[in-house]
């Protein structure tokens, strides 16, 4: 990946951190778990949470097999101190991930209709449209 490229992507991602209250770090990864690009609004734990993506992906891709719901596209995690959201991108040849560490007050529905509208801007960067 082209680092023209990652700083198209990291726009839209800064731009997710910016426009929702409570986003403390988002970050593009590969399904194995690595950062391509992130963002914080300076909690930077991007790296941190790229490494967390393949554990958590692989358990609910099992969930997600055993109860015959078909492919992953979204995860939430809900802890006493904050949120995850976990989206699946379906880029080509290789799908990626973007996840949103968020504060305990953000609105979760928020977070995941601009997550969506985000990585649609990522998949047309990818796709070169």
């Amino acid at each position: 990946m082209d680092e023209a490229l990652k700083q198209r992507m990291a726009a839209h991602l800064g731009a997710f951190c910016s426009d929702i209250s409570g986003v403390r770090n988002a970050v593009i990864a590969s399904v194995d778990g690595f950062a391509l690009v992130s963002a914080s609004n300076g909690q930077g734990k991007g790296e941190r949470l790229a490494a967390m993506t393949s554990a958590m992906l692989a358990l609910a891709a099992a969930v997600g097999r055993e109860l015959e719901l078909g492919e992953l596209e979204v995860l939430m995690l809900e802890a006493g101190r904050g949120k995850v959201l976990m989206l699946s991108l379906p880029a080509s040849p290789h799908p990626l991930l973007l996840m949103a560490a968020c504060d305990q007050g953000c609105v979760i529905g928020k977070v995941l209709w601009r997550a969506k509208e985000c990585g649609r801007g990522i998949l047309a960067e990818l796709g070169g449209t």
